[in-house]
């Protein structure tokens, strides 16, 4: 009986739906291709292509011998120049863009080399095979391979659905880790390669990291649960060989990035809605009866690449006889941004209209063709341009400026073309609407094409953005929120220093936003907020300022209140007649686009930028995690800034995923800011939170129900019996997997929210849930995806000070405070009148009711040191190993004392006097200090902490070690003391000696 593997399930199903008819391919196992393991063509199949498809080559079958050592040669390469650039190099001759010089021919012009037919792509050798092996570094075998032409351009890993540790994540991870490095050679033809466990599928380019593969579906279709019924759905969708050799041919491109520590290449394969748009916006162009389509994109999904990509395929398109595409942007700084994107992926013949002139003779004087990027101001009244008909003219952001006089005068300019707008955020107002300028009546929904927020979010494409409104303290009155954007909107179309001009007329609204007062208030609230919710998950920010002024007032408030190692600075245009202060963030483009890759840097000090118009669209910066606004946005323009946090992004250095985009909002548009970012449904039927309070309470709905799992688990028991008695609730795989899931849902929300003050009710039940996850984790086979590392958040709350897990056992249970003790605590009134004065409390009690009302403490947002110092006390006791009777004495006056100190810093908290308490971390070391302040000579009392804190690292290692009745113990504590003393130019000898030798050897 089959049992059930990788093979008899997942793979069997991907090869049936492959091998049929209307896909086409043909299956030949794995050992039957015809080729050596060390080869990576099927050199048969490859050398019959070339004759197919090659005269030269058909008329001499010898010359194929001149073909395929390049070809080799071409593979070879990866070992000295590296998978990218190896790939990239045979990417160009599997186009057909390569010629070749056959010997004994004198012809000027080579003939390009076609390995594959791209116009008629069933007429090539369409093979799939599994368990194919290679042999690279070592063997290995391959699940999934798909040769065209004998040539392997698809790679697939599955994985058996049976196992619920092992995900597609675990696939993907084999082709990345292993595959792509231990054999090398077999995927520098590779065009993709895809992994699926049966119940979800992803695909990636080569050196595509994991964690940023996406699924492949189609925009009309309804987004399903995971299931065999989607894996294959994704097969017949992305792996027919129309759509694979069309992604080889015209959505391949290798992209030039530069960073902080030099320029490297990625390379860069489509996502199925941009496939689908360029392929609408091509079909649109071909169609004789209509002029214009829109093409409607989440912002962050990628538009850029669709014109890069849309330019190529049209230009390929004999019809079209030449065509003239101009890619028009409404941003000055955009420009260079787009035109070197373009440059990137190897757009040839590209030029760049910087003036009305140049634009002028581009198409009027010189009739170019190829890609030509401009800006709609270039058209103001420009006249007739171009008449042409085979004029095509992508709008990037065609809400913005394209429904205006601007927009006429393009269309007078070139009366002929067509005009094809792309956007995020169209518009429909009584005076501005994006699908009367762009859409067609019969396009459904109005559009050519639509990838909505919803489908981008469920894709993994781009984060669901959250919004939090700070205190209410620092917003603006709503009259004076409704005349800035009153004022704002008239705006448009002007560049910085205009629109700050015109901000400045708002004399009451300027007035508001720059009062001292609360510029100081904001700015400490955007570090210390900073600091604390995102700064751990290694995130960066950007603060949006009203106008320019407040741009440098906010770097200088800002920069004040950095440490050593965070960095923040201005991006803005500046002018001749601004102050002389502002010159520094007067930056030429390639300044500025080292200040973009110090920002995109994880370990470059770079943390804030703050802007005021600059960067707020446009600018893709994936590790940015929090947008501090602080200026009035509304409608698109304030979509356009806020989908700045959308985008992925894994830290390089922890692999922890970034969840969710965080807009933080000073001025109080909530209202404006929820419909910005509001979600409908993802896919699983329920609306999407948008506010981060809502997320609070829905993680509190994620902890009960993982928490009740274990219901009827012990929590007062030692920490050891507690987890014990959780894992006998996990024994079996699937309840483990279903527990899994369950708490990395909590975690992914808890790392968003931590610390806001809100999570305590739910936060010891959610450390105690970490502690139970964290201990049953398997290790290296398990699906990385679903047990990944905690994140810094979660690792720093199991450590903290204050536990709500009591000690491992101690005896600390069984010891009752005595009466003298008791009384003492009652007239303290530490305890509620509810305890039953006839029943002594256990420590246990004590320690809690001391612990409850020290996080009441702990939880605002500038907690005093001395509250930290009775918080370790407190988590001293609770580690304390009793040997004696003598020791349960001492630790029952311990108890008493910081019960008093809790009680005495409550009461100068209460009258303002808490800065002059003197409240040590360490017991010991408070006395310690006061021997020394005794008996140290009077010149030295500055030194006194220092010579404490050494004597600490001394005896610390031997606490409770019985080093006193040691002989050579105790002479090294001795020896070691006294070279302390004399280092500190202090006397070795004497009354301080003696007095500080029986302390350390009474108390450690």
């Amino acid at each position: 009986m089959t049992g059930f593997t990788e093979m008899s399930t997942v793979q069997a199903a991907m090869l049936d739906r492959l091998t049929k008819p209307d896909l086409g391919w043909r299956f030949v196992p794995g050992g039957q291709l015809g080729r050596t393991v060390d080869s990576v063509l099927i050199e048969t199949e490859v050398t019959a292509a070339l004759a197919r498809l090659n005269p030269e080559i058909a008329q001499r079958p010898g010359r194929v011998d001149e073909v395929l050592p390049r070809l080799r040669a071409a593979i070879l390469s990866v070992t000295n120049d590296g998978l990218v650039a190896a790939n990239e190099r045979i990417t160009s001759w599997l186009r057909g863009l390569e010629t070749i010089h056959y010997v004994g021919t004198d012809s000027a012009a080579y003939p390009n080399l076609r390995l594959i037919d791209f116009d008629h792509p069933r007429n090539n050798s369409l093979i799939v095979s599994s368990e194919v092996t290679y042999h690279g570094l070592d063997d290995r075998r391959f699940d999934v391979v798909l040769f065209v032409n004998g040539v392997p351009l698809v790679v697939g890993e599955t994985k058996t659905p049976i196992s619920m540790e092992r995900s597609w994540f675990n696939a993907a991870k084999d082709i990345y880790d292993v595959y792509e490095r231990r054999a090398a050679g077999f995927f520098v033809p590779n065009v993709l390669s895809f992994a699926s466990e049966g119940k979800e599928f992803r695909y990636g380019a080569v050196r595509q990291p994991p964690q940023d593969w996406l699924p492949w579906s189609r925009t009309t279709d309804e987004v399903v649960l995971p299931g065999m019924a989607s894996v294959l759905r994704s097969v017949e969708l992305l792996l027919s060989p129309e759509m694979v050799l069309d992604i080889l041919r015209t959505f391949t491109l290798f992209s030039r990035r530069s960073s902080t520590s030099g320029g490297f290449t990625v390379k860069v394969i489509p996502r199925y809605p941009q496939v689908e748009a360029v392929d609408a916006i091509v079909a649109r162009v071909r169609d004789q009866q209509r002029r214009q389509g829109l093409v409607w994109h989440h912002q962050g999904s990628g538009k850029t690449l669709v014109m890069a990509f849309a330019s190529a395929k049209l230009r390929r398109q004999h019809d079209l006889d030449t065509p003239t595409i101009l890619v028009v942007l409404d941003r000055l700084d955009l420009i260079e941004q787009v035109s070197a994107e373009f440059r990137s992926v190897g757009i040839p013949g590209m030029k760049v209209a910087q003036t009305r002139a140049e634009l002028a003779q581009m198409l009027r004087e010189d009739d170019a063709r190829g890609v030509i990027v401009t800006t709609i101001f270039r058209f103001k009244d420009a006249g007739l341009l171009n008449d042409r008909r085979n004029i095509v003219v992508m709008v990037d952001e065609a809400h913005r400026t394209q429904e205006g006089r601007l927009g006429l005068d393009m269309r007078a300019a070139l009366p002929n073309a067509k005009f094809i707008g792309l956007t995020g955020t169209p518009i429909s107002t009584e005076d501005r609407n994006t699908w009367a300028m762009f859409g067609e009546e019969d396009d459904p929904e109005g559009v050519l094409n639509h990838y909505s927020v919803e489908r981008s979010i469920a894709d993994g494409a781009t984060l669901p953005i959250h919004v939090e409104t700070r205190l209410v303290d620092f917003h603006i009155d709503h009259d004076a929120l409704d005349q800035a954007f009153e004022e704002l909107a008239e705006t448009e179309g002007l560049d910085e220093r205009e629109a700050g001009i015109l901000a400045r007329r708002a004399s009451r609204v300027d007035a508001l936003m720059k009062n001292p007062d609360r510029v100081a208030a904001v700015c400490a609230d955007i570090v210390d907020h900073y600091r604390r919710k995102v700064a751990p998950l290694g995130l960066k920010a950007q603060v949006v300022a009203f106008d320019r002024e407040l741009c440098v007032a906010y770097y200088d408030q800002i920069t004040a209140l950095l440490s050593e190692g965070e960095e923040a600075t201005v991006v803005m245009t500046t002018g001749k007649d601004d102050p002389e202060g502002w010159l520094a963030f007067d930056r030429e483009r390639d300044a500025e686009a080292r200040i973009k890759d110090r920002f995109r840097d994880v370990n470059d000090p770079l943390r804030f930028l703050v802007v005021t118009a600059k960067l707020l669209t446009g600018f893709d910066a994936p590790i940015e995690g929090v947008m501090y606004l602080d200026k009035p946005l509304r409608a698109h323009t304030l979509f356009q800034a806020v989908t700045r946090t959308n985008r992925r992004w894994t830290n390089p250095v922890t692999d922890q995923e970034k969840l969710y985009g965080l807009v933080v909002d000073y001025v109080g548009i909530g209202n404006e800011l929820a419909k910005a970012v509001a979600v409908r449904d993802t896919g699983t039927g329920q609306r999407q939170p948008t506010d981060v309070n809502e997320l609070i309470t829905l993680l509190g709905e994620y902890i009960g129900v993982c928490i009740a799992r274990f219901e009827g688990v012990d929590r007062t028991a030692s920490a050891f019996e507690q987890l014990m008695a959780a894992q006998e609730r996990l024994a079996d795989e699937a309840d483990r997997t279903a527990f899994a899931e369950q708490f990395v849902r909590c975690e992914g929300l808890f790392e968003f929210l931590w610390p806001d003050l809100a999570l305590r009710p739910i936060e010891d039940d959610y450390r105690w849930l970490a502690r139970v996850y964290k201990s049953i984790a398997p290790t290296g086979v398990a699906d990385r995806l679903l047990w990944h590392r905690l994140g810094t958040k979660t690792q720093a709350l199991i450590a903290e000070y204050v536990t709500d897990v009591e000690v491992d056992p101690t005896g600390l249970e069984d010891i009752a405070v005595d009466a003298g003790v008791f009384e003492a605590l009652r007239e303290l009134k530490l305890f509620p009148d509810a305890i039953d004065p006839r029943r002594p409390p256990t420590v246990p009690e004590v320690l809690d009711t001391l612990e409850a009302r020290l996080r009441r403490k702990l939880a605002g947002p500038d907690v005093h040191p001395v509250w930290h110092s009775l918080a370790d006390r407190l988590e001293a006791l609770r580690q304390a190993r009793l040997a004696d009777a003598a020791a349960s004495v001492r630790f029952l006056q311990e108890i008493l004392d910081l019960a008093r100190a809790v009680l005495e810093a409550e009461k100068r908290d209460a009258d303002g006097t808490l800065d002059g308490m003197r409240v040590f971390p360490d017991r010991h070391k408070g006395a310690l200090t006061q021997i020394f302040e005794e008996y140290a000579p009077d010149q030295t009392p500055e030194i006194i902490e220092h010579v404490v804190e050494q004597i600490d690292e001394i005896v610390c290692p031997v606490r409770d070690s019985g080093w006193q009745t040691s002989a050579p113990g105790d002479r090294e504590v001795r020896r070691q003391l006294r070279l302390v003393l004399s280092r500190n130019g202090l006397a070795a000898t004497g009354e301080l000696y003696d007095r500080a030798y029986a302390y350390i050897a009474e108390n450690y």
